[in-house]
């Protein structure tokens, strides 16, 4: 891949923090905000990737669109587009812009990944766990995956046992101390020894 493309397929990998609680909700986890330039990349984009990492998801948007309509063959640019819609709440426009990123490569986990959080916003669960699948299923390590489709399994899905999974494969994946995951754990640990006591005659 040419480096200017792969540059800002890695930029478009900034999945900005929209804000994380102790308490599990829909859609919080996302990537960390690190973006990686191979190679110098236009300034329009630079600009929109600062509006976005310094939270003005509303101002990257007509910046994003406007570098689109000049590199429409670009993924990344509309995976960058679908996040900004997505964190202003912005949800079908979010689709449409994630949809055309998929088209454009199929093969970027962090694209499903956004879908899927994207799906789970919107009450459509079984879309939501296929695309983490598929996100997991490009990259077996994608430790947010992990942390996301288990917060599916607990939460919506009522499987606390493939939440368990998810969730301790994040834990493995970090490699660092995260208290609210460790909680969830225990919790879970907790309730389903509960629920075997009570199934054991």
């Amino acid at each position: 891949m040419p480096f200017f493309n792969r540059a800002l397929l890695m930029a478009a990998a900034i999945l900005l923090v929209a804000g994380c609680s102790s308490v599990r909700m829909p859609g919080v986890a996302t990537e960390d905000n690190k973006v990686r330039h191979e190679e110098k990349i236009p300034r329009s984009y630079d600009n929109a990737l600062v509006l976005m990492q310094s939270g003005d998801y509303q101002a990257a948007i007509p910046v994003l669109k406007a570098f689109i309509v000049k590199r429409p063959a670009l993924a990344g640019p509309y995976l960058n587009l679908g996040i900004a819609y997505r964190l202003t709440k912005q949800d079908d426009a979010a689709v449409d812009a994630l949809n055309q990123a998929l088209k454009l490569n199929p093969e970027n986990p962090a694209t499903w990944h956004q879908l899927a959080i994207l799906y789970r916003n919107q009450g459509d669960f079984n879309a939501a766990l296929d695309a983490y699948r598929k996100a997991l299923e490009l990259d077996q390590d994608y430790a947010l995956a992990h942390r996301n489709i288990g917060i599916l399994y607990d939460l919506y899905l009522q499987q606390p046992v493939l939440a368990l999974q998810h969730y301790r494969k994040y834990l493995a994946l970090k490699g660092e101390e995260d208290t609210t995951v460790n909680r969830w754990v225990v919790d879970l640990e907790r309730r389903s020894g509960k629920a075997q006591a009570r199934t054991t005659p």
